[in-house]
């Protein structure tokens, strides 16, 4: 498996590092397809809360593709997650990605969301640095870690808000898109992981030397400050650099590409189960 999906991506794959995990997590499914003893194909499906399941990590040997081998796993899939109790499954995948989004497209998913996935080092000097040296400038506001008691007033500014509606409600968590509730942001501000300044709220939190944001709140004539905001909360946890989740609202991504950022652009798609 590991050598025939080296090719997924311009970097390589993830599934060597996960497959294990993915065998031990529960409320999931990992399934492999084989043909005469050789792998030909594998995926994965979670149960993210009792009504929402994911799927992800679909390949299929290069030798063994147009077979139907993908549809069967993301059907045998639906079938679990169906049969656990989901009414909903969804699973992602990057927007340039052709011949998935046609098959997924087949197989009844239907987009429910654009979004950003975008990346850059903290250390990088952002525009505003020009010319010092390539030395990083504090944001002219600072986020500070909120209270459990605040997370509410953080759902509220975001419920109706810019983002919430190009979100559909939903936000990602380890690369699964799910609804978002109270509660996460409730665990959030436990773990010192929801933020908040005049230009918004995130829940940001360090994973191997990245800040990884995977909820923001901000508005349009916000959206520059809270970033660097967000970059010098990366740089004071020794992050090395900065991950962000956004909707892919036209606004946001002025910014990111502004200022410099890598970006990524990823559909979400859903089935109703």
């Amino acid at each position: 498996m590991a050598a025939f999906t080296q090719g997924t991506f311009a970097w390589g794959d993830y599934l060597e590092r996960v497959f294990e995990g993915w065998l031990a997590a529960p409320n999931s499914l990992t399934l492999v397809a084989e043909a005469a003893g050789t792998v030909t194909g594998v995926a994965r499906g979670s149960l993210l809360s009792p009504a929402e399941a994911w799927s992800q990590g679909l390949r299929v040997h290069p030798d063994h593709r147009r077979r139907g081998l993908g549809r069967a796993l993301l059907e045998h899939l639906a079938d679990w997650a169906a049969g656990k109790g989901a009414r909903v499954m969804r699973l992602s995948a990057e927007s340039g990605n052709r011949p998935a989004l046609g098959l997924i497209g087949a197989l009844g998913f239907r987009s429910v969301g654009s979004w950003l996935a975008a990346e850059r080092p903290v250390a990088e000097p952002g525009p505003a640095a020009g010319g010092n040296g390539g030395r990083r400038v504090p944001a002219p506001q600072r986020l500070s870690p909120a209270p459990a008691a605040e997370a509410d007033a953080a759902m509220l500014a975001w419920a109706g808000g810019p983002l919430e509606g190009a979100a559909h409600g939903l936000f990602p968590t380890e690369w699964a898109w799910r609804r978002l509730s109270l509660g996460d942001l409730e665990a959030a501000a436990r773990r010192r992981s929801l933020w908040q300044a005049p230009s918004g709220w995130a829940v940001a939190e360090p994973d191997e030397g990245t800040l990884e944001v995977t909820w923001l709140c901000t508005y349009p004539d916000e959206a520059r400050v809270m970033l660097r905001a967000l970059a010098d909360v990366a740089a004071s946890a020794g992050a090395e650099r900065l991950h962000v989740y956004v909707p892919a609202v036209d606004w946001l991504r002025t910014v990111l590409d502004g200022a410099g950022w890598e970006v990524h652009p990823v559909e979400v798609l859903a089935r109703a189960l």
